[in-house]
């Protein structure tokens, strides 16, 4: 379900960005690819070997058109935490990041030692334009998600737009273009790929026709995300998880329901997504007797995750943590 965010907020940094930027500071993502800057945030560890031959030059095709990179970034800035996710898969990293919204921290547990000089760029909702401009970059990293955004994002830097909803594994595929390592990419998604096959097999076996719901308690109500959402994908395709005939049924990749419908999902195992930004709304309906009511809650069949990892940073090392996670409390201690 894409956003477009307009708000004051663009107008005012935009303001601020004309005040501060000279009138060359940067190039839109079709004009001819410029000498990457030098910088700190540039001498990101790269432990890999490099993959024969020079891939550059190499174009990328993206919302906006093309990019034609000449040579290899050092300072990238991305707009979406996902794109973190991806590049570090590729033992790369940005050398600047927005945090995922609904976090209480910059960045999430499973990568903060791999992000740790790693400069903070605003929120995936609200990126700050002014601290991407300090940054320096020679490319940057954006969605569509950001549409509002992207006539000032791309006066600071070539910027190329990927579609917010694309499957992680065609994005995975563009990074590895980008940095030199499509081998790399397809790797990594080869061994995702093996081990999401391996647990799909053993969750088959155990649970039989069991169905299973994903579901994000907030204020204006009780998120159900679909077979179509990302993580949605990642459980029922993936992993192969039957899906509840309640959620089967939904034209949307998620839905809100009221708390009163809840027991309307009808599913046996339920994965309960919580987060800094809603943990209120989750403690209500934990608190509710339609919850503490349903089957699955009796037989400890209910299962809190972090929204954050499951949700925001959507790249092949948060999604393995998904597989792994969800299969250890699907499968349980053998």
């Amino acid at each position: 379900m894409k956003r477009l965010h307009q708000s004051v907020y663009y107008a005012t940094l935009f303001i601020c960005f004309m005040l501060t930027a000279c009138s060359s500071g940067g190039n839109n993502a079709n004009a001819p690819s410029s000498t990457p800057s030098s910088s700190p945030q540039a001498e990101a560890q790269d432990t890999s070997e490099p993959e024969s031959g020079n891939p550059y030059p190499v174009t990328i095709k993206h919302l906006k058109g093309e990019y034609t990179l000449e040579k290899k970034p050092e300072v990238i800035a991305v707009l979406d935490a996902k794109f973190a996710d991806q590049l570090i898969a590729l033992e790369e990293k940005p050398a600047g990041s927005v945090k995922a919204a609904g976090s209480d921290t910059d960045f999430p547990e499973y990568l903060r030692d791999k992000l740790g000089d790693v400069k903070l760029l605003g929120t995936r909702d609200e990126p700050n334009l002014e601290a991407v401009l300090a940054l320096q970059p020679d490319l940057i990293l954006m969605t569509d998600f950001q549409e509002a955004a992207y006539g000032n994002i791309s006066k600071i830097a070539p910027t190329v737009v990927l579609d917010f909803d694309e499957d992680w594994r065609v994005t995975l595929e563009t990074m590895g273009k980008i940095v030199g390592k499509q081998a790399q990419a397809k790797a990594v998604e080869q061994a995702y790929e093996e081990k999401a096959s391996k647990l799909k097999e053993q969750l088959a076996a155990k649970l039989g026709d069991e169905t299973v719901a994903l579901i994000r308690p907030r204020t204006e109500g009780i998120r159900v995300h679909a077979p179509d959402h990302r993580t949605g994908a990642i459980l029922y395709k993936d992993l192969g998880l039957n899906v509840p005939a309640f959620v089967a049924a939904a034209d949307d990749t998620s839905y809100e329901i009221s708390l009163e419908a809840v027991s309307e999902i009808g599913a046996d195992h339920y994965f309960l997504l919580s987060d800094a930004m809603f943990a209120d709304s989750v403690k209500e309906l934990e608190s509710t007797n339609i919850w503490k009511s349903l089957e699955p809650v009796k037989n400890n069949h209910a299962y809190k995750v972090d929204t954050t990892s499951w949700i925001a940073y959507y790249g092949p090392i948060a999604n393995s943590m998904i597989i792994e996670q969800a299969a250890e409390a699907l499968l349980g201690k053998e």
